[in-house]
């Protein structure tokens, strides 16, 4: 038995890549190729597939999005773990930046010949930096500490309780007891 290769019917191929919607895949089975073959030919020779143009123009079809699994959501307590460790290395760095800052300022003026640089670098280490650096890690961690607790410890919940203790409380914004009968039997 021999291998033969048989001689393969560009033209006809052509004909289908260029007049029909049937996919490049389904064109390469019926004909015996390889898809890549037909990609290959049809880059070469500049072919184009009018029908699946047409076909493209007039319906366009919105993706279909799957959502992710359950189990690879990750749960809120991991999230705020990973978040005060990153915050926790935020601190350490701005710790370390803040101590060595008069070193950072000399590294930067020896290596450093371009002005312009020198202080983008210096600004990028200066005192208003690391403030705003810091404000921003603090916020975070009180949004998470927050989070942490369910909310119980936000405005909301802080007003609320304020509003309990006025109401329950002997304050003027109690509400009023039950009128109490005094009654005298012994006449």
């Amino acid at each position: 038995m021999t291998n033969k290769k048989q001689p393969i019917d560009w033209a006809a191929i052509e004909k289908d890549y260029r007049g029909t919607t049937r996919s490049i895949r389904e064109i390469a089975a019926w004909f015996s190729i390889t898809e890549g073959a037909i990609r290959k030919r049809a880059k070469k020779h500049g072919w184009v597939r009018e029908a699946v143009e047409a076909s493209t123009q007039a319906e366009t079809v919105e993706p279909v999005r799957i959502p992710r699994p359950i189990a690879d959501v990750p749960k809120v307590e991991e999230v705020i773990g990973r978040g005060r460790n990153l915050a926790d290395r935020l601190l350490d760095e701005l710790t370390a930046e803040t101590m060595h800052l008069g070193e950072l300022e000399a590294i930067i003026m020896m290596n450093e010949v371009d002005p312009d640089r020198v202080a983008a670098l210096k600004q990028a280490v200066s005192l208003p930096v690391r403030a705003k650096t810091l404000q921003t890690i603090a916020l975070a961690l009180k949004t998470m500490g927050e989070t942490a607790d369910g909310g119980r410890s936000g405005k909301k919940a802080a007003r609320q309780a304020r509003a309990e203790g006025a109401a329950g409380g002997g304050s003027k914004f109690a509400a009023p007891s039950a009128p109490k009968l005094v009654v005298d039997n012994k006449r």
